[in-house]
């Protein structure tokens, strides 16, 4: 389901010094909304944020509808949600 990926990783400096590392982690998620789309996806950004800390990016993977008895009955996205795994660092290598 989710992917973890480094969102940057960089060499020392040439001097020496410090160098910031951090890691990302990129989960998919799908939500509803008997009203819309943008809905849909505000539902899915509201409830992740109640448990992801540092959401740095969102991007729309795929959108549905259910239909029922010839009209739309539900707005489906899927979302690729991008966040920090955890507070930035400074690294000395």
């Amino acid at each position: 389901m989710g992917k973890q990926r480094s969102r940057r990783a960089t060499r020392p400096g040439r001097q020496g010094g410090a160098v910031s590392v951090w890691v990302s982690k990129v989960s998919e998620i799908i939500g509803s909304s008997p009203s819309s789309f943008e809905d849909a996806a505000e539902t899915v950004v509201t409830r992740a944020n109640r448990t992801l800390r540092g959401i740095t990016g969102i991007q729309i993977i795929d959108k549905r509808l259910k239909i029922e008895a010839g009209g739309i009955t539900e707005y489906r996205v899927r979302l690729r949600l991008s966040f920090d795994m955890a507070p930035r660092i400074e690294s000395h290598w």
